[in-house]
């Protein structure tokens, strides 16, 4: 593994070219330092289309092969939730720095496993969670954590749009890892731990598509000190897509889509609105790669801001909830 105070631009590999890689490429210019040096599919075609559309030098039609390129600094895992697991541990057995998609794997053991083979093999682990790197998400944080709004007491988010039932497609076939609440789900449920922390309880619902995987989701987590989030996720509608975090002295509304969007909103007893904005997110991922590549100049094997044991507490209660719905993968008991 290359030196990374050294001056040369960092070379990412891609495992995956599909929709969301070809948006993770795009962003790779905008980290600075970086470059799509290589990609790799199963399918040689895909993987020749995909490096020349987006300039890189080098394509595989063998994940094993990337990995074990010493050219390859960083590897960003893009295939379906199924295989992020596998191909991570693959990896980081090269010793590899990986940058996996959320969700980080399908449950909390192959998290767990995953974050074993990077403390081993001393090499960098984050879960690709692009929101929490976005200047709103921080500033939402810094609100909460200096105590603008009082005593934290309720979080909401959610996240809907209406997919097209396809029974083999990711969104819905449960040997990809189908389903609203790892596909989007994630997304408000990581807004509710990010505040509040583990819950002490967990209440779930929703409904199963025909395949088995869940095509909508609530999730109410439930806390000791009488705090409450709300975690909503659907492929069957379209949803408002905004999040609101409630304090006992105020409250901070993210308009929508809050997952994205460059806006809040703080509303105090007696006081004007303060609306924070800030600059316009142009393709949103480029914040997570100068996360990545800013822990790899410090040596580090996780991010502070999204580490390990936050991918284990998110994987643990999507196990929670899928247990609620009844939504189980291959390989679960």
């Amino acid at each position: 593994m290359r030196n990374f105070t050294q001056t040369e631009p960092c070379r990412w590999g891609i495992i995956g070219p599909g929709k969301i890689a070809a948006k993770f490429a795009a962003a790779i210019p905008l980290a600075g330092d970086a470059v799509l040096y290589a990609v790799a599919s199963r399918d040689a075609r895909r993987a020749r289309d995909f490096a020349e559309m987006h300039g890189a030098a080098k394509w595989y039609n063998s994940y094993e092969e990337l990995a074990a390129d010493p050219a390859v600094d960083c590897i960003y895992i893009a295939a379906p939730h199924a295989f992020h697991a596998e191909y991570a541990l693959m990896c980081l057995g090269h010793k590899k720095p990986v940058l996996c998609e959320k969700p980080m794997a399908l449950n909390r053991p192959q998290v767990q496993a995953m974050v074993a083979a990077a403390r081993l093999n001393s090499t960098f682990l984050m879960e690709a969670m692009w929101s929490r790197f976005l200047p709103v998400i921080g500033k939402t944080l810094e609100l909460v954590r200096d105590g603008s709004i009082g005593t934290l007491k309720y979080v909401r988010a959610d996240f809907g749009f209406p997919a097209v039932f396809d029974p083999k497609s990711r969104l819905f076939d449960l040997r990809l890892g189908g389903g609203s609440l790892l596909d989007i789900g994630v997304y408000p449920l990581f807004l509710c731990l990010l505040l509040l922390g583990p819950p002490d309880n967990i209440i779930a619902a929703g409904t199963l598509a025909p395949t088995g995987a869940d095509d909508s989701c609530q999730a109410i987590l439930q806390y000791n000190n009488g705090a409450t989030a709300l975690a909503t996720c659907n492929l069957t509608c379209r949803t408002v897509a905004m999040a609101e975090i409630g304090g006992s002295e105020g409250s901070i509304t993210i308009p929508e889509a809050w997952y994205k969007t460059n806006t809040l909103t703080m509303l105090r007893p007696n006081e004007d609105p303060r609306i924070y904005t800030f600059a316009p997110v142009i393709n949103g991922f480029e914040y997570q790669i100068r996360e990545v590549m800013a822990c790899l100049q410090q040596g580090l094997i996780e991010s502070p801001l999204m580490s390990h044991d936050f991918s284990l507490l998110l994987s643990g209660v999507m196990d929670g909830i899928r247990r609620e719905l009844g939504v189980r993968y291959t390989g679960e008991d």
